[in-house]
């Protein structure tokens, strides 16, 4: 048991030792939180709930697909709407960010579609990425 107990409590030093110091100094936390605000222009408070808004949305469908796959959760329509409507707050989170940010959801897509292209410029395919590996 006692090997148990130090194996734990040299863990726990670790984790404190590796850890940021803002992680971990709320002084220090609340002057970066300060920092961050200056930059978002006082939308500090809204990029922190969009953050944890997508996380927690992303795990809610994310919980649901899993018990869709591996639980043999009924596949009908209640929990393809449950899909849904957890999507649409994943947007909702995505809109309080883009507002944080200053950005459009327009130059957000935009955005997006260049880096895609980018990525793949001739699309993707199973035999594309073949080759790109070869």
């Amino acid at each position: 048991m006692d090997d148990i107990k130090k194996f734990f409590d040299e863990y726990s030093k670790f984790v404190d030792e590796v850890a940021s110091p803002l992680g971990k100094n709320d002084d220090a936390f609340l002057e970066r939180g300060k920092e961050l605000s200056k930059w978002l222009n006082g939308n500090f408070a809204r990029m922190d709930m969009a953050a944890a808004g997508l996380c927690g949305e992303a795990g809610e469908i994310g919980d649901l697909w899993k018990k869709l796959k591996f639980h043999g959760k009924e596949l009908n329509e209640e929990n393809r709407q449950k899909l849904i409507d957890e999507l649409s707050d994943v947007c909702w989170y995505v809109a309080q960010a883009a507002i944080a940010l200053n950005v459009g959801w327009d130059d957000v897509i935009r955005h997006n579609v260049e880096k895609l292209r980018a990525r793949h410029p001739h699309g993707f395919s199973p035999e594309y990425m073949k080759l790109k590996k070869d």
